[in-house]
């Protein structure tokens, strides 16, 4: 079989190296080639299953275009690969945590399947990601549960506190309590996100 060949043109030779990557990532048997703004997806005849690589590139660049393109309604499809995959993280962070986030900044945003449906786009929900990634190492060093752990790096990025304020904050809202040494929840994490948030708002701690 012959080789198979996707041309594609980006805004700036920066998306197109961004988009290069992604994919060389996504898909280990395709050639890439750039040059400026222009990026070509070579599928070699060498290939067992061209017609297989050839969909799953054709789909890669729909993520793509879903993720970086003036959204339809307003809405941003981001593939959770993607997004992790342009993110510089300090440690791992949970998918539904970002949501969280998104929301409380003020966007629009729900996790459906493997991606992320926002109105923030790529660059700020990658921005986020990392601001929260920095923050959640911060509790690596708390004697604390996972979830204390995680409510305390979402709020203080959220709202732009330290991790020792936000603790303190959860302490004295008593929702967070000691438990043989180590802080857990007082009250269920959804609960817990909700008061604190609206403690927070409202210029509390």
């Amino acid at each position: 079989m012959r080789k198979r060949l996707i041309t594609l043109r980006f805004r700036t030779s920066k998306e197109a190296a961004e988009f290069l990557s992604f994919v060389s990532e996504a898909a280990g048997n395709v050639i890439v080639e750039q040059s400026g703004t222009s990026v070509k997806l070579i599928i070699p005849e060498s290939s067992k299953d061209a017609r297989g690589d050839y969909a799953k590139l054709l789909a890669l660049v729909k993520q793509w275009r879903l993720s970086r393109q003036s959204p339809r309604k307003g809405v941003f499809k981001h593939s959770t690969t993607m997004l992790f995959s342009a993110a510089r993280l300090k440690v791992g962070i949970p998918v539904s945590a970002i949501v969280e986030l998104l929301q409380l900044k003020g966007y629009r945003a729900k996790l459906a399947g493997g991606t992320i449906e926002t109105n923030a786009d790529f660059e700020r929900t990658v921005r986020i990601m990392e601001e929260f990634s920095e923050r959640y190492a911060e509790t690596m060093e708390l004697d604390a549960a996972p979830l204390v752990k995680r409510l305390a790096a979402v709020l203080a990025t959220a709202f732009n506190r330290s991790i020792d304020e936000v603790v303190e904050a959860l302490r004295g809202a008593g929702l967070v309590k000691e438990n043989e040494e180590r802080l857990v929840l007082a009250v269920n994490y959804a609960d817990a996100l909700k008061k604190a948030s609206s403690m927070m708002e409202d210029g509390g701690a």
